[in-house]
C-alpha cells in the first residue's frame, strides 16, 4: 500500500483539544455528528473530554470508587407473631413489645375486654 495514500491520523497535543472542544461547543453538533465531521472515534473524544474536564477545573472536586464506603443496611426486625382478626385485620407484634398496650390494643380490635 502506497504510503501516501495511507489516512494521516492526526495527533493532538493537550492545548490542542482545548479548542477541539470550543468548536463543538460552537457547532452546536451532537458528539456523534462531530466526532464523523472530524474523522475522530467518538471513545477518544469522551477520553480527552474527560481529561480536558479535570484539567480546565483543577479544584472540582473529583470522586473516585475509594471516596465511597460501603454501607450495610439495618435490618428490620420480623414481628415475632401475627394476629389475623375475623374482619382480616391483621397485628403484627415483636417479642419486646409493651405487654400491656398490646392487651389495650386486642381489646379495642375486639370490642370487648380482655
Amino acid at each position: 500500500m502506497d504510503v501516501r495514500r495511507r489516512k494521516r491520523i492526526k495527533r493532538r497535543i493537550k492545548r490542542d483539544w482545548s479548542a477541539v472542544f470550543e468548536e463543538f461547543h460552537q457547532s452546536g453538533l451532537s458528539i456523534k455528528k462531530f466526532c464523523q465531521a472530524k474523522e475522530m472515534a467518538q471513545s477518544l473524544f469522551y477520553l480527552r473530554r474527560k481529561d480536558y474536564d479535570d484539567i480546565a477545573t483543577p479544584g472540582k472536586p473529583t470522586l473516585r470508587s475509594s471516596d465511597f464506603i460501603q454501607l450495610k443496611s439495618a435490618a428490620m426486625p420480623r414481628p415475632s407473631a401475627s394476629i389475623v382478626f375475623p374482619d382480616h385485620i391483621e397485628l403484627s407484634v415483636h417479642n419486646d413489645c409493651d405487654k400491656e398496650l398490646l392487651v389495650a390494643i386486642i381489646s379495642q380490635l375486639k370490642g370487648s375486654p380482655c
